[in-house]
């Protein structure tokens, strides 16, 4: 007895465990791919800027060589030589605004990301629960359908009823099955890409509801839209990839060196300072400067068209927001359902007349569901668009 009562007990404590709320999953939330794309972007633009500084395009490079100086009067001596070579960057003001616009970048760009992150993330909290809600529905509602297939048999037995009465509601039957297997499809489509953006169960566990809508309002959206974390970091990429692909120019068309050497030959010491010009092939400058460009033009459009469909975006959700009205519960699904399954008990309606009706009770209900998740989500995208913070 007491092993089948420890066996039962985690069982029982998983079944009552709470459900999972948006703010619990906000702690489980793994790191998106746009966020390692943006830290990968960040860290070779550093790489780059750090390979530059005190005056020199690239690391320094120290050359050691010995061998033996045989005489045949004097004794055998080794002679020693010690290289350096510290290849020259002279375009310190390249590099100046290199690191400015880095630094500008920086925190925008890790700002963004981290935004577009947590709207894709309350997007995937919404989808799931929407989901599960529906599940829910159609599991109830095979159990309404199943329920009047019985009544109607009944009835034919009786001879209240003709034949193709049941055959209506067995087929409508069938057609809820079928709406059952797709919503539990749905769940575990949204499940996944749940799982996908935060840590959470393999299976798909009870979600809490995001509760009421509240709508925001419209006034001075634009001006924080004008100024939002999305918008500037497409402004400060813009700049940071100019100066950056400016920078790699200077880089590849820099030609001067700095080297010295110091040896040692028998009793004799040598040291040598000195420059060193790297002379380029034919038409290699002009071709370093028209890549540049090309590259320029080809970010610069797609950073544009990127602004463009963000204020697309914008226009859109505030499109919505302005005609949006607060979402209302469907308060009379559960009563007006009873209603119908009594009446159709009672003989005082027909399966014919009452599935057109149930259908619509079902669908007013899952559309209440459906109103509830757009109103969170078009609040989310709106706060994502406009402050950067979302709820």
């Amino acid at each position: 007895m007491r092993s089948l009562l420890l066996g039962v007990m985690p069982c029982l404590l998983f079944a009552q465990a709470p459900p999972l709320s948006y703010d619990d999953i906000v702690q489980r939330a793994r790191t998106s791919p746009e966020q390692f794309r943006t830290e990968a972007l960040l860290a070779e633009r550093h790489r780059a800027l750090a390979s530059t500084r005190g005056f020199l395009r690239e690391g320094p490079a120290l050359g050691i060589s010995a061998g033996p100086r045989t005489n045949p009067i004097a004794p055998t001596t080794t002679d020693q030589t010690v290289d350096l070579d510290l290849p020259l960057f002279l375009s310190q003001g390249t590099r100046s605004r290199l690191e400015t616009s880095l630094g500008q970048a920086d925190p925008a760009l890790r700002g963004a990301a981290k935004v577009e992150a947590r709207f894709r993330l309350r997007q995937g909290y919404l989808d799931a629960w929407l989901a599960e809600e529906i599940l829910h529905l159609r599991e109830a509602d095979l159990q309404t359908v199943q329920a009047w297939f019985k009544a109607a048999q009944v009835r034919l037995e009786a001879g209240a009823d003709p034949a193709f009465q049941v055959t209506l509601v067995e087929g409508e039957q069938l057609r809820a099955q079928a709406d059952l297997d797709e919503a539990r499809r749905q769940r575990l489509n949204a499940w996944a890409v749940l799982r996908s953006l935060a840590d959470v169960p393999p299976a798909p566990t009870v979600l809490a509801a995001p509760g009421d809508a509240s709508l925001l309002p419209v006034d001075g959206l634009q001006s924080k839209f004008d100024a939002s974390a999305l918008r500037r970091a497409i402004q400060d990429r813009l700049d940071l990839e100019e100066q950056a692909l400016r920078h790699q120019e200077a880089i590849a068309t820099s030609r001067w060196s700095l080297r010295g050497s110091y040896g040692k030959e028998g009793e004799d010491r040598i040291g040598k300072v000195g420059f060193a010009y790297r002379f380029p092939r034919p038409g290699e400058g002009q071709a370093v400067r028209r890549e540049t460009e090309a590259t320029f033009q080809a970010t610069k459009r797609e950073l544009e068209t990127a602004l463009l469909e963000l204020d697309a975006r914008f226009q859109s959700a505030l499109a919505r927001l302005q005609t949006a009205t607060p979402p209302l519960p469907f308060t009379g699904f559960e009563q007006s359902l009873k209603a119908i399954s009594l009446r159709l008990s009672e003989g005082k309606e027909r399966p014919s007349e009452a599935l057109p009706i149930r259908r619509q009770l079902l669908e007013a209900k899952a559309a209440s569901f459906r109103r509830l998740h757009a109103a969170h989500l078009l609040s989310a995208e709106v706060q994502a668009l406009t402050n950067g913070v979302n709820p």
